[in-house]
């Protein structure tokens, strides 16, 4: 397709105000180079009249300062200038003209199009692996104070079930001893249940327990092994 009918399908070449919108021309860049070269760079709203372009001000300072610069860099952006958009733009955000006089050769709109390119995704991404980290940390934390509280729980339970079974063995066994005779018990046995009476009067509850269950269960042998004996006679 021909360059015009191209342009008039496109819709380049349109103009607002005069102005022609669109891809710049060969011959267009060669009026703008040779009208820079005379009158330096500037005064861009007197580019149209003097130039013989129909473009304004602003296109043909953007033209000149993002293509047509013959001190610009055409490669690619190096490590060493990587780290200086970096520090800069930590420093200053997206102030990308402020970030390009460190950057000689290097427009503003080159450098905001390599951040978003390169940089803008990531941190994205980085932000959200650290929001996810931050939140299965937190969960395992949970999981484990849960894990202690039921834990904690349960030897409460299991002592609790402990100090109950415990009472009631040493109920049992003076039950026994109160519907024993006299004559049943010996010396050691009341020396055991003195002992006993002793220990509760003066020691905490879990003491009393531990230490009574044990006098308690040789004075229940005594008295079986004594009640044993009167039967057989």
């Amino acid at each position: 397709m021909p360059w015009g009918a191209m342009s008039q399908h496109m819709g380049w070449g349109a103009t607002d105000e005069g102005w022609r919108k669109g891809p710049w021309t060969v011959e267009e860049d060669r009026l703008l180079i040779e009208y820079v070269k005379s009158n330096g760079e500037g005064r861009w709203n007197n580019v149209a009249r003097l130039a013989g372009l129909k473009r304004n001000g602003k296109s043909c300072r953007l033209r000149w300062v993002n293509y047509l610069r013959p001190d610009l860099k055409r490669g690619q952006i190096t490590p060493h200038e990587e780290r200086i958009i970096l520090e800069l733009h930590a420093r200053w955000g997206n102030r990308w003209s402020t970030i390009a006089r460190s950057l000689p050769g290097r427009t503003d709109n080159e450098i905001k199009n390599y951040w978003r390119t390169h940089f803008k995704k990531k941190s994205k991404s980085s932000s959200g692996n650290a929001e996810k980290t931050r939140a299965r940390l937190l969960r395992r934390q949970q999981f484990q104070l849960q894990q202690q509280q039921q834990q904690q729980q349960r030897q409460q339970q299991q002592y609790e079930q402990d100090q109950i079974d415990m009472k009631r063995i040493i109920a049992a066994l003076l039950d026994d001893h109160e519907t024993s005779t006299p004559s049943d018990l010996t010396a050691s046995d009341e020396q055991g249940l003195l002992v006993i009476s002793n220990c509760a009067a003066s020691a905490p509850e879990e003491e009393v327990v531990w230490d009574g269950l044990w006098n308690l269960e040789g004075l229940h042998g005594n008295y079986v092994a004594g009640k044993a004996n009167l039967d057989y006679y």
